[in-house]
C-alpha cells in the first residue's frame, strides 16, 4: 500500500493504472485524491440532502462496473475535467430517475395513508426526527462508505459475487451459470466472498464490531 508521500507524487495516470491492475490500496488512494472534487461536482448540480448519497452511489457504481469509466479515460488528458463530465452525466441521470419516481408517488398519493404506520402514543405524524435517529443515519452512511472500501479490496470474482447477490439480487442459478460452477460450488464461493468482505470490514471499522468477551 502506498504511503501518503508516495500518493502525492503519483501522477493520475499511474494512480488509475494501479487501480485497474487491482494494486492493494489503490482504491483508497483514488478515493482520497478525488473524493473532494467529485463531491463538489455533485454538489454543484444536486441538493445538499442528496449529495452524500450520490457520492456513495457513484463509487458503488464505479466498483460494480469494474471501473469501466476509468478505462475509457484518454490518457494524457485532464482526469479532473474528465471526471467532472462523468459526474455531470451521472447527476443528470439521477435527476431524471428522481422525477420519474416523483411522478409515480404522485399517482399513488391516494394510497399513502394505507402504508403509513400508526403514530406512537404521545407523538404525532410529522414529529421531528429524534437525535438518536439522526445519529444512526450518520453511522449508517459511515459504515456504508467503509464497506465500499472493503469491497474494493476484494478480488474481482469476490466483488462480482457480492455485487450480484447483494446489489443485483441475482439468483444462485444465474451466477453459477455465469461462472461455470455447480450450485454447490457457487454457494461455497459466495459464502467465502461474504466472509472475506466481513473480515475486511472488521479490520477497517473495528469500532462497529466490538469483540465479545
Amino acid at each position: 500500500m502506498p504511503t501518503t508521500t508516495e500518493e502525492t507524487t503519483l501522477e493520475d495516470i499511474e494512480l488509475v493504472d494501479r487501480l485497474l491492475r487491482g494494486v492493494p490500496g489503490a482504491f483508497d488512494s483514488f478515493y482520497r485524491r478525488h473524493r473532494r472534487l467529485i463531491y463538489h461536482c455533485i454538489r454543484a448540480r444536486a441538493d445538499a440532502v442528496d449529495a452524500d448519497d450520490l457520492l456513495h452511489s457513484f463509487f458503488e457504481r464505479l466498483i460494480e462496473r469494474d471501473f469501466h469509466i476509468l478505462k475509457l479515460w484518454q490518457r494524457g488528458t485532464s482526469l479532473p475535467i474528465y471526471l467532472s463530465r462523468v459526474i455531470r452525466n451521472f447527476v443528470v441521470d439521477f435527476h431524471r430517475a428522481k422525477r420519474s419516481r416523483e411522478k409515480t408517488r404522485e399517482a399513488l398519493a391516494g394510497l399513502a395513508l394505507i402504508d403509513s404506520p400508526p403514530a406512537k402514543e404521545g407523538t404525532s405524524l410529522g414529529a421531528s426526527v429524534r437525535d438518536e435517529d439522526i445519529t444512526s443515519h450518520l453511522e449508517l452512511k459511515q459504515l456504508r462508505r467503509l464497506g465500499l472500501q472493503a469491497w474494493a479490496e476484494l478480488e474481482s470474482r469476490d466483488r462480482y459475487l457480492v455485487c450480484s447477490k447483494l446489489h443485483r439480487d441475482m439468483s444462485n442459478e444465474a451466477m453459477a451459470e455465469r461462472l461455470s460452477l455447480s450450485e454447490g460450488a457457487l454457494r461455497t464461493a459466495l459464502s467465502r466472498a461474504q466472509a472475506r468482505l466481513l473480515s475486511g470490514l472488521r479490520l477497517t471499522a473495528p469500532e462497529y464490531f466490538p469483540t465479545r468477551v
